[in-house]
């Protein structure tokens, strides 16, 4: 068995630190204007933030599909038999139907699950994927271990610009007017409870209360005994990333990676939005 693993810029990764790692990588494409930009390859992180505070209201598409008839050709000639996809939710992309149809009309076994979220669960799972593998752990074995993981995760977003939401139909544009004179911010769900999609988790006055609801919650949600890794991500939000990470924090001392809102999840939430995720250790799993 010659096992491959592949991830998407919903991981956060670009295409250098995803290769770097042993993956091989799907940039999803981000268009602004008039052009249209690989995540991750020719668009860091930084830029789309840049193109977001000048007004720019970007969309985002699936990965180009010429770059996965590649990447399968490739694998024909390297002999791999089998691939670990690791992508962003069904419910918010097709990126995981589309690219397993195509690597299996190249006869290539595709070994996949929904994460029902992005982020920085899915950068621990592909994480998880690339270092199981190389430890010799069977394809399928990985899955149940990613999958039971994913059973006991979650993920909230805050944002701080609704018109971002308002332009995804998530709020409609007198609800971000009036939402924002008030201060009121939305704690979306991105999680199975939410089917991989976003929600409206709860509504809250003022950004601050949004971040220390949604820390309590975690806390509240969290199995006694278990050890997990936190995520903390925002898109230039330095305020809201340290009160979200002392609000992870109350009970005590914990593992938190602290990233930027990647650049096809920010397109959609604007800056300032600050997002707080969870996930259990997966044994044999450092990061």
């Amino acid at each position: 068995m010659n096992v491959r693993v592949m991830t998407d810029s919903g991981s956060g990764l670009t295409k250098a630190q995803a290769e770097a790692l042993g993956m091989d990588y799907l940039p999803l494409q981000v268009t602004a204007g008039d052009s249209t930009y690989l995540d991750g390859i020719d668009l860091t992180t930084d830029r789309l933030y840049d193109m977001l505070e000048a007004g720019d209201m970007p969309s985002t598409s699936l990965p180009p599909l010429g770059i996965v008839e590649e990447l399968a050709e490739k694998y024909e000639e390297e002999g791999v038999t089998d691939v670990m996809l690791i992508t962003l939710s069904n419910g918010l992309s097709s990126t995981n139907s589309t690219v397993t149809a195509a690597l299996k009309s190249h006869d290539i076994n595709v070994h996949t699950l929904d994460l029902y979220t992005t982020l920085g669960v899915e950068w621990y799972a592909a994480q998880a994927a690339a270092q199981l593998a190389a430890a010799g752990v069977a394809p399928q074995e990985i899955v149940t271990r990613i999958a039971e993981a994913i059973e006991d995760s979650k993920g909230f977003l805050i944002p701080e610009d609704l018109d971002h939401l308002a332009k995804g139909g998530r709020l409609t544009p007198v609800a971000a007017k009036l939402g924002g004179l008030l201060k009121i911010r939305p704690i979306l769900e991105v999680s199975k409870a939410s089917e991989g999609k976003v929600d409206v988790w709860d509504k809250v006055r003022t950004t601050s209360k949004a971040i220390k609801k949604a820390a309590e919650h975690i806390q509240e949600s969290l199995t006694p005994g278990k050890d997990y890794v936190f995520f903390v991500l925002d898109s230039r939000n330095p305020e809201g990333a340290a009160l979200a990470a002392k609000g992870l924090e109350e009970n005590g001392p914990v593992k938190i990676l602290e990233q930027p809102l990647c650049a096809v999840i920010a397109s959609h939430t604007g800056m300032q939005a600050v997002g707080l995720q969870y996930i259990p250790k997966i044994e044999g799993v450092e990061v």
